[in-house]
């Protein structure tokens, strides 16, 4: 369905966005960033300590706007730090609550 005199204003919004928060993901890990400046990228001091939510709290997000946008870029980043999480889980299958992005050890458990 579309909505007259509407011409996708919000999802060039939305992807312009993402592509901005992409650089939060590379990671040894594949897990991103806590934060990165939407000007500048990752800062070079940023933390190397992430929590699990912010891990993967894109997956949702970055999944329906690779399908409007038909660029897989965001949901495979997100699969990817969901996938990098999940693979360090306990023999309980529990995750812990922090993690180094770049070692992937479990910082608070």
């Amino acid at each position: 369905m579309r909505i007259p005199s509407y011409d996708d204003e919000l999802l060039h919004l939305a992807e312009d966005l993402a592509r901005r928060l992409l650089p939060a993901f590379d990671t040894p890990t594949g897990i991103p960033y806590g934060s990165v400046n939407l000007l500048h990228g990752v800062d070079e001091n940023e933390s190397k300590i992430t929590s699990t939510a912010g891990g993967g709290t894109l997956t949702l997000e970055f999944g329906v706007l690779s399908r409007l946008t038909n660029d897989p870029i965001f949901e495979q980043v997100t699969k990817n730090a969901v996938r990098g999480i999940w693979a360090r889980r306990s023999k309980l299958n529990l995750v812990g609550a922090h993690i180094d992005v770049f070692t992937g050890d479990w910082t608070q458990k």
